[in-house]
């Protein structure tokens, strides 16, 4: 068995709720500690946006050699999609549960983008605002509000998965509330479902189309195992979305590794019109013709490339892969360089480079070769640093655990199981 090897999958028992919303309410009424989830956002580079739903249908490969986990270099992985990433140990997004003020709604509240809380009597209808409570109410939850903090100021429209940490709060939350417990696994792939089904949208033209916004899960993924981790998508063994993942470092190389990365809101918008949902857009419509496919069908190798070099902490390499990572996705979509002129100048002129995390403009990787690099990076932008804006640098330190949970055991509450180990 490879150490510290996971296999994240839907699979559990049937089983149902052991509480209503009425006996959540009166718990969560009564109790002293409010159960919270503490979750941290996720930092990716080379493999970014192969867990896409689409990929799988597009891009995804068998593995090219029997399936050999304690092959450190995990040779049989090389064309299959991908998508390393690390969580980062920042401050934590916080969600907690608290009594609805209508005891018969569900409720969402999040300061950031709620003037009031978003309530629900009985039934969802299918507007993306409402996600929240389409799965308080999938849970039997009635009587019930999920509450966010006012977001951390570094990761406001930063592309860092604030939408898909929601979905995971919230499945969280739901799950131990009801009784029902379901596993770390069912709660990542169910949420990853969700966030690209739930919602429907029609545009000027009269199509539909569906979903809050189109994610693969890689945020909840990171969020729920801490670390720095590879992540194979394998959806034809274990179903949609699942995912065997590795350890690309030892909790003892994160120190050295450190020194190579940082993270940069370069604190810019984008030009009028241009949206993270249109840029997901083009690149997703780039598989239309074969140009497009072309250049995405390189992602694969390089994400796998990009991996062993981080394994093997060969820093000038991963640098370098950063770079044509980026290259690949500014070919399917120029809009995604916006905003980020300044960042590579600096970049060029110290010797690192960048990548844009989501879709561009917000939060930016930088990696060196050269520690050096990143200090004087991280200098220059502490120093230039603007809150109102979002422009800060932050160290890039790695969170050895994921989510925090606070009030569960005080309230009786089940925290949910680990993915199963191989």
């Amino acid at each position: 068995m490879a150490k510290g090897c996971h296999l994240w999958s839907a699979r559990g028992e049937l089983c149902t709720p052991k509480r209503n919303g009425l006996e959540v309410r009166e718990m969560l009424a009564a109790a002293i500690i409010k159960p919270e989830v503490h979750l941290f956002p996720r930092s990716d580079g080379p493999g970014s946006s192969q867990d896409l739903p689409q990929f799988a249908a597009m891009g995804h490969r068998l593995p090219i050699s029997l399936v050999d986990v304690d092959d450190p270099c995990w040779t049989w992985s090389r064309g299959c999609l991908r998508t390393p990433g690390a969580c980062i140990d920042g401050e934590p997004i916080v969600f907690r549960a608290l009594p609805s003020e209508d005891p018969l709604a569900t409720e969402y509240y999040a300061p950031d983008f709620h003037q009031a809380p978003l309530q629900q009597r009985h039934l969802v209808s299918g507007r993306s605002e409402y996600f929240v409570n389409n799965i308080l109410l999938q849970f039997g939850l009635s009587g019930v509000r999920i509450e966010a903090d006012p977001m951390p100021a570094l990761y406001r429209g930063t592309g860092l998965g604030g939408s898909n940490l929601a979905h995971l709060a919230a499945m969280l939350l739901g799950s131990a509330l009801s009784g029902l417990d379901l596993s770390q696994g069912q709660l990542f792939v169910t949420a990853t479902q969700l966030e690209n089904q739930f919602g429907v949208h029609e545009n000027d033209l009269g199509e539909i189309s569906y979903g809050v916004s189109l994610t693969g899960g890689q945020e909840a993924l990171a969020a729920l195992q801490g670390g720095f981790y590879d992540n194979v998508h394998l959806p034809w063994f274990n179903g949609p979305f699942s995912v065997a993942s590795r350890p690309l470092l030892d909790v003892k190389d994160y120190p050295a590794a450190q020194q190579h990365m940082l993270l940069v809101n370069v604190g810019r918008r984008r030009e009028s019109g241009v949206t993270s949902s249109g840029i997901n857009n083009i690149w997703m419509s780039r598989w239309r013709d074969s140009d497009g496919a072309a250049v995405h069908a390189e992602k694969p190798l390089l994400a796998y490339r990009a991996a062993e070099a981080l394994r093997q902490q060969d820093w000038r390499l991963y640098a370098h892969l950063v770079a044509d990572y980026r290259r690949l996705r500014a070919l399917l979509c120029k809009d995604y360089l916006g905003g980020q002129e300044e960042l590579a100048e600096c970049c060029h002129d110290s010797g690192a480079e960048y990548f844009p995390l989501g879709a561009g403009t917000g939060t930016c990787l930088v990696v060196a070769e050269n520690p050096r690099a990143i200090a004087e990076l991280n200098e220059h932008f502490t120093q230039t640093s603007d809150l109102a804006s979002g422009r800060m640098a932050m160290p890039f330190k790695i969170r050895e655990k994921g989510v925090g949970f606070y009030g569960f055991t005080e309230n009786g509450l089940i925290l949910p199981l680990p993915p199963e180990s191989f």
